[in-house]
């Protein structure tokens, strides 16, 4: 017993890393699986999406709360306490509209916009909470962190940008040669226009 408890003492610094880890790495699959499947060639709605995300992860948690016991005192807890349930609700249409915004906006312009107003809105909830609740202490590793989103949404844009130039650049490219190969073939057909009025005008002669 002593020795377990003293392993996951050991253990317990590294998990909130590992776990940070592991969802950062989900971070950047994600939407790039999302753009797949709203701009290829499956076009699935963003409805139909939010209906299948959801009812897997609402299986998956009522399962774990019923294994670790919090599903049933979180249900006497909203019986005893309405304002909780309601509270919930709010939270569950906020949720969803939050959540059709952001699989519309991965529609219309790609994943890493998606990426990028997501972690926008990060910044802007980090922000207002130490300016709306000023007994919170803002100490090195808030500002450490705060860097961290910042150079992350910079880069991030940085690298959108690029990709936009060099698709802009390469398809100017095909257009300027289609365009130099349509002049090259009218001038062409002016010269076939003129060696064949010649040659009439000789047998004509």
């Amino acid at each position: 017993g002593d020795s377990d408890s003293g392993w996951s003492n050991e253990l317990m610094p590294f998990i909130g890393p590992i776990l940070l880890t592991i969802s950062t790495v989900f971070d950047s699959i994600v939407p790039n699986l999302q753009e797949q499947l709203l701009q290829g060639s499956a076009k699935v709605k963003t409805s139909e999406m939010i209906l299948v995300s959801n009812m897997v992860m609402c299986f998956v948690l009522v399962i774990y709360t019923l294994y670790s016991g919090e599903l049933l005192s979180a249900y006497d807890y909203c019986r005893r306490n309405e304002d909780a349930a309601g509270v919930l609700v709010v939270q569950g249409l906020c949720a969803y509209f939050g959540l059709k915004c952001y699989l519309g906006i991965i529609r219309d312009y790609g994943g890493v916009v998606g990426v990028l107003v997501a972690n926008a809105r990060k910044v802007v909830t980090i922000v207002l909470s130490f300016l709306l609740f000023a007994d919170k202490s803002f100490n090195e590793r808030h500002f450490v962190g705060l860097c961290l989103v910042f150079v992350g949404v910079y880069l991030g844009y940085i690298s959108k940008s690029r990709r936009g130039k060099s698709t802009s650049s390469s398809s100017g490219g095909e257009d300027g040669g289609m365009g130099l190969k349509s002049s090259e073939e009218r001038k062409r057909r002016r010269r076939r226009r003129k060696k064949g009025g010649d040659k009439s005008h000789d047998h004509n002669v």
